[in-house]
């Protein structure tokens, strides 16, 4: 039974990978980054724009330096099932791309960054979600906990303020000092960012992880923009007048309900 279920994962993979489509021209992505693209020094990398984000990989640790895209109030109660199509990324160079191969039998998830439940009011955008392009090795207590915790507590802003919500995110990690998995190499993050910035209000949260499990609350995790660009070495473009803020409020429950409502 377990072959079994291997072989029709690899077919539904393989059908997925056929029919992904290329990437879009970036300026069709400025929406993503209203603000502009984070700049970066490094040269081996590929920005790639899908249709509900942008991010930038680095082909030589084969994840992502950073993801971006605005969640909108009304994707933010998106209906459709979990694909769980996972797949290479075949824009990028060969020699530049994970596969699935480079995850099993890690003990790593392979981790979102861009978040597929933010992602559920269009099949295409929850599809290429999946893309291996938007993924890090995760440990399953951080990526099923403290950083579910603040996906799932983003689409409660969402909601909550009726305000689309841009999001930046991406790991933080040294080629030459952290770990890897897999035949291709992929670098093993040791923390993670998240910047979650209200396009009305220009209110802005940044939140910095250390890659590992936690049930501490959200605010404890809140730093500096500063502190942020010079562990990730990233320059983040962000409103002229941001204001940074600690934790917003938020009503799980009344978010749970608008998505139980909306579906």
């Amino acid at each position: 039974m377990n072959r079994l279920l291997v072989l029709l994962a690899f077919v539904v993979s393989t059908q997925v990978a056929a029919l992904q489509t290329a990437p879009l021209p970036l300026e069709q992505c400025v929406s993503q980054a209203p603000f502009g693209f984070p700049e970066v020094k490094k040269k081996t990398t590929s920005k790639i724009c899908r249709s509900a984000y942008v991010l930038e990989h680095d082909n030589k640790a084969k994840i992502p330096m950073w993801v971006s895209y605005v969640l909108k109030p009304e994707n933010a109660v998106g209906c459709l099932e979990r694909s769980n199509a996972f797949a290479t990324d075949r824009s990028l160079p060969a020699t530049g791309r994970s596969s699935q191969r480079d995850y099993a039998k890690s003990g790593y998830d392979t981790g979102h960054i861009a978040n597929s439940s933010d992602m559920r009011f269009n099949k295409q955008a929850e599809v290429e979600s999946f893309i291996l392009s938007n993924m890090t090795p995760q440990l399953p207590e951080f990526n099923r906990g403290i950083w579910k915790k603040l996906e799932d507590t983003t689409r409660g802003w969402a909601l909550s303020r009726q305000h689309p919500i841009l999001i930046i995110a991406g790991p933080i990690y040294n080629q030459k000092q952290d770990r890897t998995i897999g035949k291709s190499f992929v670098t093993v993050p040791h923390a993670f960012y998240k910047i979650v910035v209200d396009t009305v209000t220009n209110e802005a949260q940044v939140f910095l992880f250390a890659h590992a499990g936690s049930t501490a609350n959200l605010d404890s995790f809140i730093t500096s923009l500063a502190e942020v660009q010079k562990q990730s070495g990233i320059v983040f473009r962000l409103p002229n007048e941001t204001k940074f803020t600690q934790l917003w409020e938020v009503d799980v429950k009344n978010a749970t309900k608008a998505k139980d409502i909306a579906c």
